[in-house]
C-alpha cells in the first residue's frame, strides 16, 4: 500500500535539518507503537528475517519531503533548511497484508508530526491523506525513478560496505542480490538463488543519469552509533523481475536503509 500525507507547518520559518530522514522514520514508529506495541517492536528489533543472513528488513520506505518553497535560499554552510508556511508533501509505502491497510490509514489521521534533533524542530499537523493506485506488475520490464535516495552497497574483505553508485558494473548485482533476500525474507524459502542467480532472474540496467546526484547521509545523526551512508538519487532505471519479487521492492524499498527512507521509487509512465 502507499500512501501521500500533505504535511501543514503549524508557523512558518521553522528550522528542518537536512537529514531529516531518521526523525521521520522515528516518527512513524510512534504511530505504530501507539496502535500495536508488538508489532511496532517486532518491526524495530527484528523485521523479516532472511534464511542463512544476519540482515533484516523492515519492508517499508518514504520519499524524499517534497517542498514547494523554502522561506530563505539554502547557502553554503547551512544546517538546516527554514520552511515557508506552504504545505509539503511525503509518500509512504509499506509492503503488508492488505487486511491491515485501512488499519495502517487510520494510525496516520489527524495527526501531528515533529521532526526535531538538539538544534532543530519543525511541527506539522497531517492536513490530508490519499491513498494511492496500486500498480501491477507483470512480466515485462519497468521503467522506474528514485524519490529518495537508494543505497546498493558490496560487502568488502574488512567487513565494511562498498557504497556504489548506479553507474558502476557492480550495481546491477548487488540491486540483484538485495532485493531477491527481501522477497525471500517475506516468502520464506520459496526461492533458494546464489547472487549471480539472482542477477539473471532480477535484471537491471540505469536508463537516464543526466540528473544523477550523490549524498551522504547521516543515520541517527548525533548519536552513539549514528553513522553515514552513500546514496544516489535522480535517476532513472529499468528492471525486470517476476512480479511478486518485484513487488516486495517497489513497496518496501529497493536498497539498504529503506526504512530509513531509502529506496523509494516511482514508475515513469
Amino acid at each position: 500500500m502507499r500512501f501521500r500525507l500533505t504535511l501543514k507547518p503549524l508557523s512558518n520559518s521553522q528550522a528542518l535539518l537536512f537529514n531529516y530522514q531518521h526523525p521521520f522514520m522515528a516518527w512513524i514508529y510512534g504511530r505504530l507503537k501507539d496502535a500495536d506495541d508488538a508489532y511496532a517492536t517486532f518491526l524495530h528489533s527484528r523485521g523479516y528475517k532472511a534464511e542463512d543472513s544476519r540482515k533484516t528488513f523492515k519492508h517499508f520506505t518514504f520519499s524524499g519531503f517534497q517542498i514547494p518553497q523554502l522561506a530563505k535560499p539554502i547557502k553554503k554552510g547551512d544546517t538546516s533548511m527554514l520552511l515557508s508556511s506552504e504545505a509539503i508533501c511525503v509518500v509512504v509505502s509499506f509492503f503488508i497484508d492488505k487486511a491491515a491497510e485501512d488499519f495502517i490509514m487510520g494510525l496516520f489521521q489527524n495527526q501531528t508530526v515533529s521532526i526535531y534533533d538538539a538544534r532543530y524542530k519543525a511541527d506539522f499537523i497531517i492536513e490530508r491523506i490519499e491513498s494511492l493506485p496500486n500498480e501491477v506488475f507483470d512480466n515485462r520490464p519497468v521503467l522506474l525513478r528514485t524519490i529518495s535516495p537508494m543505497v546498493i552497497a558490496e560487502k568488502r574483505k574488512d567487513g565494511m560496505d562498498e557504497y556504489l553508485s548506479p553507474t558502476d558494473p557492480r550495481f546491477a548485482k548487488y540491486f540483484a542480490l538485495n532485493l531477491f533476500e527481501k522477497y525471500n525474507s517475506v516468502y520464506e524459502n520459496d526461492l533458494k538463488l546464489d547472487a549471480e542467480t539472482a542477477s539473471h532472474l532480477i535484471r537491471w540496467s540505469l536508463v537516464d543519469e543526466s540528473r544523477l546526484k550523490s549524498r551522504l547521509i547521516s543515520i541517527k545523526q548525533n548519536k552513539a552509533d549514528g553513522t553515514k551512508v552513500r546514496a544516489f538519487t535522480n535517476f532513472v532505471f529499468e528492471v525486470s523481475a517476476p512480479p511478486q519479487i518485484l513487488e516486495v521492492g517497489f513497496l518496501g524499498g529497493f536498497g539498504k536503509f529503506c526504512s530509513h527512507g531509502m529506496g523509494c521509487c516511482e514508475v515513469v509512465e
